[in-house]
């Protein structure tokens, strides 16, 4: 203990005389007047820790890492402001019939694709509600490899039949609730009317992709996105470099009548280190630090008053309460995990005030002394869903019901994880409360980002470590992941969202009634149900609530931090000479 806080004491030592050396920033080119005090050009440097994205292909992201770099390349139909309230996007406006079945969408007509190859000549065509058509049902198609049909079964006319029936049919009939019309318009109708529909849309499944890209690409279409976004991809280097180039042809302005995006080009690189991250920003090399590590945090913010210390005033900080939740997942279809008892006594030994203290070292984060769904939506209260609390002693009487007492014939289990600093702290810190409070050996097993996604979908890890985005602020973005009615019909096909397989009667009942209760105190109230059943069936144990901060150069402006922490860049832009 002594060694490690005289290495923190060097650490801190070595920050403080370094901070930001150069003083400079990358804006390649010089940068360009624009109408209202803004400035075009410049090459905005940020790094990703978690690796590449699993894919670019919006049917199949299901990483953070994916829907940053999405937000870039495609539009949305409908989308988020900086305070998550839905407006348009490639949508100028939209209808709800009476009855809360029908939505009609008006789209922009000015909006074209991507120059790229997969077009005659090259040249991006227009977007007409054709392409929605199109790629909204290929979130449907079991044959595209979509991660996204979830977010439409049950809900819209015909996609059922045509997810059954595709499988074995390539003629079978398109889904009857995806309708265009005409160029400017797209319908989608529903089976029941769902209160929460238009949020889902406004996440990634909103993106439109031509068909002549995925005709033209094929399987390759992951790596080779094509959309009507405000940066386009110019190169992929696996877990070392994406550039995002300016697309020329953007439809967007801003309110000074500039058009949209300022920057130049995005270069994304991939340090897997969170010091090495933040020692590249504080010598100017990256334009923002999202992830600042445990170790450093008492050092950078000041205690008390959340603000920048010191030297390190200079930059900027951003802090909010996140949308996210950290939490260790159960593969509840398998020994041991398939037993309720199992999965409480190892929730029941998980100290959480201890793994923030220690292990987090005073970072602003909430144990998650609740529910999955974390304290930020203003509308859904989480006071009265109680937590599986730290009780050793419960812990125990649960792991000998379920036949292990004392951990004696408990099987050796690995616990999966991704290169995240904080993941691997806090799963070393779960491993020795484990041992030390039920005598049961858990390893730690590492996997790149896109080999733990794969193996968490497929259902062959007994348990993992991982955190959870929520996709729009609704809470069924979070009870969505133990939704049964989303479990695939075959046991041995992915599952995704609902990677535990958890399937409980009850709780998928609750979810579905408070999707279709249009009053929001009455479908909170359902929710919270279902979360008070789930959160004591313990098929995930809750950890913490995060707080996101991020950093950037005092030379950055127009990029907003939300709950959501959604990378939006085509507002950014630099001040000051290079």
């Amino acid at each position: 203990m002594k060694n490690g806080k005289l290495a923190y004491l060097v650490l801190c030592a070595m920050l403080v005389a370094c901070v930001s050396r150069n003083g400079k920033h990358h804006a390649g080119t010089a940068l360009r007047p624009a109408n209202g005090g803004k400035t075009y050009g410049g090459t905005f440097r940020l790094n990703m820790v978690r690796g590449s994205p699993n894919a670019l292909d919006p049917i199949k992201i299901v990483s953070k890492v994916g829907d940053d770099l999405a937000l870039q390349i495609f539009d949305r139909l409908i989308t988020f402001d900086s305070t998550l309230q839905v407006k348009g996007e490639l949508a100028r406006s939209w209808d709800i019939s009476p009855d809360g079945r029908t939505y009609t969408f008006h789209l922009r007509t000015n909006v074209r694709f991507h120059d790229d190859p997969c077009f005659p000549g090259g040249r991006g065509r227009l977007l007409t509600a054709k392409d929605f058509v199109y790629s909204f049902t290929r979130c449907c198609d079991p044959t595209s490899g979509s991660l996204t049909y979830w977010a439409f079964k049950e809900r819209v006319v015909g996609v059922d039949r045509y997810h059954a029936e595709r499988a074995t049919n390539p003629a079978a009939a398109l889904p009857e609730g995806f309708q265009a019309p005409d160029d400017s318009t797209f319908i989608v109708r529903l089976v029941e009317p769902q209160a929460p529909f238009l949020l889902v849309l406004a996440n990634g499944l909103g993106c439109p992709v031509p068909r002549e890209a995925i005709e033209h690409y094929g399987k390759d279409i992951f790596r080779h996105p094509v959309g009507t976004g405000p940066f386009r991809l110019t190169k992929w280097e696996e877990d070392r470099v994406i550039v995002l180039d300016r697309n020329a042809g953007y439809w967007q302005t801003d309110e000074h009548g500039n058009r949209l995006p300022y920057l130049d080009r995005i270069e994304v690189s991939f340090i897997k280190d969170d010091n090495v991250q933040f020692s590249a920003f504080r010598q100017g090399d990256l334009d923002e630090n999202f992830t600042i590590p445990t170790e450093v945090f008492p050092v950078l913010v000041e205690p008390g008053t959340g603000k920048l210390q010191g030297r390190f005033a200079q930059f900027q900080l951003q802090r909010i309460p996140a949308l996210c939740t950290w939490f260790v997942d159960f593969q509840c279809t398998k020994a041991p995990f398939d037993d309720r008892r199992v999965r409480r006594a190892l929730a029941l030994s998980v100290d959480r005030h201890r793994i923030v203290r220690y292990v987090l070292q005073g970072s602003p984060w909430g144990p998650a002394n609740h529910g999955i769904t974390p304290p930020v939506l203003p509308d859904y209260p989480i006071d009265d869903i109680p937590g599986v609390g730290f009780d050793p002693e419960a812990a125990r009487r649960e792991l000998a019901a379920a036949g292990y007492p004392n951990g004696q014939g408990f099987p050796a289990i690995e616990m999966t994880i991704y290169p995240e600093p904080r993941l691997k702290q806090t799963a070393e810190a779960l491993q020795q409360m484990w041992k030390e409070h039920l005598g049961v050996n858990i390893g730690i097993r590492m996997l790149n980002f896109a080999q733990f996604l794969e193996q968490t979908e497929s259902g062959t890890l007994p348990m993992w470590g991982t955190r959870w985005y929520g996709d729009y602020p609704d809470p069924e973005t979070f009870l969505g992941l133990y939704n049964g009615a989303l479990l695939p019909a075959d046991p041995t096909a992915p599952s995704y969202p609902n990677s535990v397989r958890y399937d409980d009667a009850e709780v998928t009942s609750l979810i579905k009634r408070a999707m279709m209760e249009p009053a929001a105190d009455l479908r909170h109230d359902l929710y919270r149900q279902a979360e008070r059943k789930l959160t004591q069936d313990a098929p995930s144990i809750m950890l913490f609530y995060e707080m996101h901060y991020r950093l950037l150069q005092p030379w950055v402006r127009g990029y907003a931090l939300d709950p959501m922490a959604r990378n939006v860049l085509k507002h950014a832009y630099f001040v000051g000479a290079s």
